[in-house]
């Protein structure tokens, strides 16, 4: 729900610092240009409050000047990227090739890198590796298509073939200023040596007369003859010339002529075709698609067919039969073609061949598990189908055909993830099928995921489809971004990437639309605000960065199983960052460290606690999908035969006939399931099993004494509590059950003091008291969390909005632009439209806005609507919560904590009496938590974490009070040390920010999950909505914002686009051989005719839905079921290779290019492993044994893996034996009235059916 320092939430950093250094009450950041910020400074004079950005006593003297506006102060991506990329992507210097897309290859940088490194090289071998082969492969891909891959290597060729060409004229045009520029040269030269003559003659060096007019008349003669050869080299030169040009025009003139008489052919084709399957009563598709344009090689133009050839690899103007290859005009006795009406071919799409984007070198079982990982890199099933792809394909694709449409899925997010710096193109798309049959469905799933946001997001180039007499087109909309945040700028940044790749389908006539960001801050970022220190000497960071504290999001929650910013940090922006480790120590109020083993027991205690409530849970009911073969998709097979009816059509005649499932037990015997994060306060896996134990029970388990006189049958009384009975709340039911566990077990003071600070971490991770949250759906978002370790970035969160804002062009962004009314247009029209009105007295007109503001700013209605927001819209707005944290931040000059330890905790006193909960709920949140953020910030910095009602009271108290009480506290946690009054504070008071109102939000006690997705709903067809708080999934983070903004682009895209067009039928049938048809009055009567068959189809159609739904039920009380996981290298010589792979390939490319005298020649492939293998072999024992240690390692770690997996799967193989034995024994499946009624006609006519 919140991420460590929640992704999402931001924070104020206060000033008052005098520019002259007298520390008074100015508005710090009126001193850096008026510049807004999220300091609580910046709107200290409106609310009448000391500003608290403060120096404090060691530095009052200190003067501000020097600081700049954080909107520029941070790298530049592009240098970034050039640095180290850390070793999560390797190819990190790859450019994009000419028309966007296409890998160049590494950069010369990286090389230079890698060969300088050595054996200590800091890059994947072998993703590098393969995707130097991905540029090969796609290089003889496109040379074999006619395209121009780059300028030099197409006229290099057409040179090759006598073409003159712009390389060779612009070579004879250099050769002919460059024997000028010799020839003057030459004639200074000679000036030069008859003075040095004349000046030795006047010295008395007087050489003989004759000889030296014979020398100077020698000289005047070849200086003749030199001239009048480079005029006739001039002139020859001149003549190549213009035959080269008149040669390409001539070229060029049959090219036209070959491409007209293509294009007449391809018209009579069509017509041929289209009166043969009106001949054979074929109807034709109603699915349309719009016409894309074609790049050739010698220009764009508009091409249409109606014609797909998925069997032929030749142009689709020339249809081919299966037997026999040669173009006819006559019609076609066995069409193997198919139509589908108004769908244009994209670059050559005849020429896409199946199987070229999956690699020939990897096992069909190793690509399998690529595909799978990648799909849940991307946050999408990858056994089954997304909701929203299920809604698309479930009218044209049956379930047979959804193990197809995953594997193609599957592969090109595989391609994405495997290099997040260059986007996927549709050719690489088609390239993962396997079959010419299933182009379509890989160009449908292409759509889906770039659409989606799943793959060409972010900061990178992606390929152009936008016509050229479009480009600068006068007519174009315009969309108005507001609010450039994470949620703002990701939206801002994929709408530009959407129209580029569907250019070609913008309405006729219209250009690019227009896509501007209003921020009302002097800096982008939003609640992601990283603070420059005053003080950048000493700081401890890479080179270029600047030290900071992050005074809103800090924390990245992990950047596995699907996380974006891992793609945008680690694949593209290339952005150092820290790992956490939850080495964490909790000291208690008096200073002394708690007990380890208390602690263990209190937390025991506390996730029971946690685990007993969640009963309460509504859970969300889950979307319907449908789930494809999973061993197929493990083993990277495609399943046998056509299959049946689409999924609609089965799912439709099982309608009614299913009786709604009754839920049981998993077969998991827990003792408890609940568990807690510490870094991010998040609970997981909270189920409930917990409630079936007696409590009595429970405590001894947990490791608990009970109090004597107890009977040890003694339980829990699970009632919903809360302030109103008709809105329980989360905080009041713990309570109960807390007071309740004080009747059967001795609870000491110290036990509750830890227990509250469980309480205080579950306060920061909601931004709000316990008290607040709904009891059945605080967590709703439960189980959508990332994994891999937290992190924090190097130099300040504020990199990532700002490489969004830069990469790979700067977006349109116009900073203090405060919006205050937004007219808008409320009916559902295709056009809508909206005025903007700031406060600088600027409209703007819109067609599209996205409004990204707080839900604090909305809350506040601070921006006025005309007309006001329907009532559902504001509703929602005023259910949900909107909740606090603030920071405390302290910089010293040297650390006197363990700077190893990346978080220590504090156990707070209450303010009454010690064994009465409600006694600790006021205090327990205040400096409950210090992150030790030094090597993120570059200095000795500690951050203080204010939660719960800690989190209002710092919006009341002055800077003094809390940083003498912050060094009150630290003193007697490190008494042992002395602890000085911190060099550098900031404190942030969120709420006073008129353009936060706060940090994010929290699920109120009259709120529900859907309020999220009500607040993300657009309102009519021109207000769209992003944000944290309208991300279901992912809310209160930077993560759920980023991806809230991805959504909201693929609204709008869909409004200017229109939806996604899906071709009818979408993977037609396997072609038969030329002879087999026959005719339909001499076709035997079908087998659906037959009471039989037609029995059969309801019962298959039946069993079919009922096996679905059985999966489903399975996997949601078990999970997914375990997979094999991946081995380490177990090969020395491989490991060898990875080190030394670029200092042998250096030596064998300068071998190669001495032994032919050719400066660019290169070594093969072959040539470096050869050589490599002969360094293996002579390499030193000692210099060969750390290789063979790590493979043994590697060996003994695959079969720990592989024990623990057999030994998983056949638990989970139990397990699920015993869940569907007692799910079909509580869910039986019961033949419909059809059914029943058909099978006793099939008895009758047969005498039997097997029911």
């Amino acid at each position: 729900m919140a991420d460590s320092v929640p992704d999402d939430h931001n924070s104020h950093g206060a000033t008052s610092l005098d520019p002259n250094g007298a520390g008074a009450n100015t508005n710090y950041f009126e001193n850096m240009g008026n510049m807004d910020s999220l300091a609580t400074a910046a709107h200290a004079q409106a609310a009448q409050q000391q500003a608290s950005y403060s120096p404090h006593q060691a530095t009052a003297q200190q003067a501000a000047h020097g600081m700049v506006d954080p909107l520029y102060y941070l790298n530049d991506p592009a240098q970034q990227q050039q640095q180290a990329q850390q070793q999560y992507y390797s190819q990190q210097g790859y450019v994009q090739g000419p028309g966007g897309g296409y890998p160049q290859g590494p950069t010369a940088e990286q090389w230079q890198q890698a060969l300088s490194l050595g054996g200590n090289v800091n890059v994947e071998f072998q993703q590098l590796f393969n995707h130097m082969q991905q540029y090969n492969h796609t290089q003889q891909l496109m040379l074999q298509r006619g395209q121009q891959v780059n300028a030099g290597a197409l006229e290099q060729q057409q040179g090759s073939l006598g073409q003159p060409t712009d390389m060779q004229r612009a070579h004879a045009q250099s050769q002919a200023i460059q024997a000028q520029k010799n020839h003057a040269q030459q004639q200074q030269q000679q000036q030069q040596q008859q003075a040095q003559a004349r000046q030795q003659g006047n010295l008395g060096q007087v050489p003989d007369m004759a000889v030296q007019r014979a020398q100077a008349q020698w000289q005047a003669l070849q200086i003749q003859k030199q001239a009048q050869q480079q005029e006739q080299q001039r002139q020859l030169q001149a003549q190549q010339l213009h035959a080269a040009q008149q040669a390409q025009q001539a070229q060029q003139a049959q090219q036209a002529q070959q491409q007209q008489q293509q294009q007449q052919q391809q018209q009579i084709q069509d017509q041929l075709l289209q009166q043969q399957l009106q001949q054979q009563h074929q109807p034709r598709p109603i699915i349309t698609t719009r016409p894309r344009a074609i790049a050739s090689g010698h220009g764009a133009s508009a091409e249409s067919s109606n014609l797909s050839s998925p069997l032929s690899n030749i142009e689709t103007t020339t249809p081919m039969d299966l037997d026999s290859a040669p173009p006819s005009a006559k019609p076609l006795s066995t069409p193997t073609v198919r139509t589908v009406p108004d769908r244009t071919l994209i670059k050559g799409r005849a020429d896409f061949r199946p199987k070229t984007a999956i690699p020939q070198d990897l096992t069909a079982e190793e690509y399998a598990r690529q595909c799978v990982q990648a799909a849940i890199a991307s946050r999408l099933p990858p056994y089954a189908l997304h909701p929203n792809e299920y809604a698309l394909l479930k009218d044209h694709i049956n379930h047979l055909q959804v193990t197809t449409y995953i594997h193609i899925r599957n592969g090109i997010l595989r391609l994405w993830q495997r290099n997040p710096l260059v986007s996927v193109t549709r050719e690489e798309a088609a390239g993962c099928a396997k079959d010419y049959r299933f182009f379509d469905v890989a160009e449908v799933a292409y759509e889906v995921l770039v659409r989606g946001g799943y793959i060409n997001f972010g900061c990178v180039e992606v390929p152009s489809t936008i016509p050229a007499n479009l480009v600068n087109a006068k007519r174009r909309k315009t969309i108005v971004v507001i609010g450039a945040g994470m949620s703002g700028l990701g939206c801002a940044r994929q709408l530009e990437g959407l129209f580029t790749q569907f250019g070609d389908r913008l309405p006729v006539g219209e250009g690019i639309p227009k896509v501007i960001v209003l921020e009302a801050r002097g800096r982008l970022g939003g609640r992601i605000y990283s603070h420059p220190l005053k003080s950048q000497a000493g700081a401890n960071l890479p080179e270029g960065k600047r030290a900071t504290a992050d005074l809103g999001a800090q924390v990245i929650t992990g950047f596995d199983n699907g996380n974006p910013l891992g793609v945008l940090i680690r694949g593209q922006l290339a952005l150092h960052y820290h790992s956490l480790k939850d080495n964490s120590s909790l000291y208690d109020s008096d200073g002394t460290l708690a007990p380890k083993d208390r602690d263990m027991l209190v937390e025991k205690l506390y996730n029971d606690i946690l685990d007993r409530v969640s009963i309460f849970k509504q859970r969300a009911p889950q979307p319907r999908t449908v789930e494809g073969d999973r061993e197929l998709v493990d083993t990277g097979k495609d399943p046998a035969g056509e299959g049946g009816d689409m999924i609609s059509k089965v799912e439709g005649m099982a309608a009614g006939d299913m009786h709604p499932p009754t839920p049981v037990s998993s077969g998991q015997d827990n003792t408890f399931s609940a568990s807690v994060d510490k870094l991010t306060g998040k609970p997981s896996t909270a189920t409930g099993s917990s409630a079936r134990i007696p409590a009595a029970e429970q405590v001894r388990k947990l490791g608990w004494e009970l109090k004597p006189g107890t009977t040890g049958q003694e339980t829990i009384i699970l009632e919903p509590h809360g302030s109103d009975s008709r809105h329980p709340t989360l905080g009041k039911t713990m309570d109960s059950v807390l007071r309740q566990y004080q009747d059967i077990i001795d609870i000491t003071p110290q036990d509750l003091r830890l227990i509250n600070w469980h309480y205080a971490n579950l306060e920061y991770a909601n931004a709000a008291n316990v008290d607040l949250l709904s009891l059945g759906h605080w967590d709703q978002d439960d189980g959508n969390d990332f994994s891999g370790a937290h992190a924090m970035l190097l130099g300040g969160y504020t990199q990532l909005p700002r490489g969004l804002w830069l990469s790979p062009r700067k977006l349109d962004l116009r900073t203090r632009h405060v919006v205050k009314k937004i007219s808008y247009d409320p009916g559902k029209g295709v056009e809508g439209g909206a005025r903007i009105q700031c406060e600088n007295g600027e409209t703007l007109a819109a067609d599209k806005v996205v409004i990204t503001v707080p839900l604090g700013v909305l809350k506040a209605e601070t921006v006025t609507f005309e007309p006001p927001l329907p009532d559902w819209k504001s509703g929602a707005i005023e259910r949900l919560g909107y909740g606090l944290l603030n920071k405390v931040i302290l910089v010293y000059d040297v650390p006197f904590w363990d700077v190893e330890n990346d978080m220590v905790g504090l156990l707070r006193d209450p303010l009454g009496d010690p064994f009465i909960q409600e006694s600790y709920e006021s205090n327990r949140g205040r400096f409950y938590m210090f992150w030790n953020c030094t090597k993120a910030s570059g200095k000795p910095t500690l951050v203080a974490l204010m939660a719960g009602d800690a989190a209002t009271q710092t919006e009341l108290e002055s800077d003094d009070t809390l940083i003498n009480e912050a060094t009150a506290a630290l003193s007697k946690m490190y008494s042992d040390k002395t602890v000085p009054l911190p060099t550098e504070t900031i404190v942030t008071r969120w709420q006073k920010d008129p353009y936060s109102r706060g940090s994010y939000s929290f699920v109120g006690s009259e709120a529900t999950a859907d309020d999220y997705d009500i607040i993300a709903k657009p309102v009519g067809n021109s207000l769209y909505f992003a944000g944290e708080a309208s991300c279901r999934a992912y809310p209160a983070t930077v993560h759920g914002a980023y991806i809230s903004g991805l959504q909201a682009a693929s609204e709008i895209a869909e409004s200017i686009l229109g939806p996604i067009q899906v071709p009818s039928p979408l993977i037609p049938p396997k072609p038969k051989l030329q002879g087999s048809y026959s005719s339909l009055s001499g076709s035997k009567r079908k087998a659906e005719d037959s009471v039989i068959e037609k029995a059969r189809e309801l019962k298959s159609a039946r069993l079919e839905v009922y096996e679905e739904q059985l999966k489903q039920e399975l996997v949601k009380a078990l999970g997914e079921r375990p997979t094999k996981p991946g081995r380490s290298g177990a090969n020395p010589f491989l490991l060898y290779q990875k080190d030394h792979w670029f200092i042998c390939k250096a030596k064998c490319d300068e071998a190669r290019r001495k032994a032919t005298n050719n400066p660019e020649a290169k070594a093969t492939r072959n040539e470096v492993r050869a050589a490599l293998g002969q360094m293996w072999r002579d390499a030193p024992e000692d210099q060969k044994r750390p290789y063979l240690n790590e493979t043994e390692n590697n060996k003994r770690s695959n079969a720990a893996s592989v024990t623990e997996f057999k030994k998983k799967l056949a638990e989970w193989d139990k397990a699920a034996a015993k869940f569907r034995k007692e799910w079909k024994e509580a869910n039986p499946s019961v033949p419909s009235e059809d059914e029943a009624l058909l099978a006793r006609q099939a008895e009758l006519e047969v005498g039997f059916f097997d029911h």
